[in-house]
């Protein structure tokens, strides 16, 4: 009998649905930000049986704190700004929880290191 393997999503592990929509966001207005988010989607993790580009396809991902914190940021006055529709709203606002978890996941590796 063959063992499946799990994966487990980590807070470190982004779909291209969610890197993709995050670069369209930046690119107006924070260009390098955008492209070190683009820079992102190098290597699956989790590739699809059929090697077809999929937003199922998942990455992980390595950014400096600091970059997290900007690309919350940034997302959040796109989120804020009131000429955003509120579907947009809704798909900023889930970005917004999904980088805020990366972060989290940083401090406690750091704080982990430090113990």
């Amino acid at each position: 009998m063959a063992k499946k393997e799990k994966f487990i999503l980590k807070a470190d592990t982004f779909n291209r649905g969610a890197l993709r929509m995050t670069v369209a966001i930046l690119r107006d207005t924070n260009p390098k930000l955008a492209l070190l988010v683009q820079n992102q989607i190098f290597a699956p993790l989790n590739p699809q049986v059929d090697n077809n580009p999929s937003p199922k396809d998942n990455f992980r991902v390595d950014l400096e704190p600091l970059d997290v914190r900007h690309v919350v940021e940034q997302l959040k006055i796109k989120e804020l700004n009131p000429q955003t529709d509120p579907g947009t709203q809704m798909l900023i606002k889930a970005l917004v929880i999904d980088w805020i978890n990366y972060a989290n996941f940083l401090i406690e590796l750091e704080n982990s290191k430090n113990a």
